[in-house]
């Protein structure tokens, strides 16, 4: 039985630049471990939060949230300074309900 449309998760996602030389699998650990930080175990398991694409070269990736989370991980964002040790900033560019829309740009 499928889900009804007021019963699915209402998401976004969020284009944003990295400022250091991180990985994809270290940026993915970085952002899961300071999201426990900032929300606590209870916060991070109703904000689902995942980094769903990272190009190495652009230094640019999108995450997917959910709709009711979205101001809280872009403040959570910006108070992201360092990485496992290795100065990191990412600075979020956009925020849509579409990958599309975020990939006309």
């Amino acid at each position: 039985m499928a889900l009804k449309p007021t019963e699915r998760m209402k998401k976004r996602y969020v284009l944003f630049t990295l400022k250091g030389d991180l990985g994809k699998d270290e940026l993915s650990n970085g952002i899961y471990k300071y999201s426990l930080r900032f929300f606590g175990e209870q916060g991070l398991s109703t904000h689902i939060i995942r980094l769903i694409e990272f190009d190495e070269k652009k230094k640019e990736g999108i995450l997917l949230v959910n709709r009711d989370a979205a101001n809280n991980l872009l403040g959570m964002l910006a108070l992201i300074s360092e990485i496992g040790g290795k100065s990191a900033r990412i600075i979020a560019k956009k925020t849509s309900g579409t990958l599309r829309a975020l990939k006309e740009r």
